[in-house]
């Protein structure tokens, strides 16, 4: 897994955003969180899904699955047992956000500060880990002129991640 994504932040820095398209993000978040179930039904944790409806953004389909793969593992791995984890994606004025939020400690802001930095790891990180999955997540939210958003989830408590791309045309090409 650290040789995947050491060779998917090589690939990020060298510009590697081939296979431009139209991507429904509900579409790769339901397929997301279908793979990360089971993981988060060893933790006993309650792991929803609210993409009700298809959100198209332009973008690799690969990249974004890898984006939202990294947020919904980072929130199942790093919530204690019997968490609450919500994944949501919604369109409003002409924006889609993909949301992710648990119901775990939650990161000081400080350490928020420093999220995205390769190799940074908050202090007193159980699970292991390489600290790459953030710096991943970021790379590919700035490849798709996507906004990230990192601050305490209001409805569970802890995390909430939010990224939010503009519209896409039907070509697949960002709007502005």
């Amino acid at each position: 897994r650290l040789v995947d994504q050491l060779l998917l932040l090589s690939r990020l820095d060298a510009g590697a955003l081939a296979e431009h398209a139209s991507v429904d993000v509900s579409a790769v978040a339901r397929q997301v969180v279908a793979e990360a179930a089971p993981l988060s039904i060893g933790k006993r944790q309650k792991l929803e899904l609210d993409a009700p409806l298809p959100c198209i953004v332009g973008g690799n389909e690969a990249l974004l699955a890898s984006m939202v793969r990294n947020l919904v593992d980072n929130a199942i791995r790093y919530s204690p047992p019997q968490a609450h984890i919500s994944v949501s994606v919604r369109r409003q004025d002409r924006c889609t956000t993909l949301r992710v939020e648990d119901s775990g400690a939650g990161i000081g802001d400080a350490d928020l500060r420093r999220l995205g930095e390769r190799f940074f790891r908050p202090t007193g990180t159980r699970p292991s880990g390489s600290g790459l999955g953030w710096s991943i997540v970021r790379r590919i939210a700035s490849a798709h002129d996507a906004d990230i958003q990192v601050d305490r989830s209001p409805p569970l408590g802890g995390l909430r991640v939010s990224v939010s791309w503009p519209d896409a045309d039907a070509t697949g090409a960002t709007m502005r």
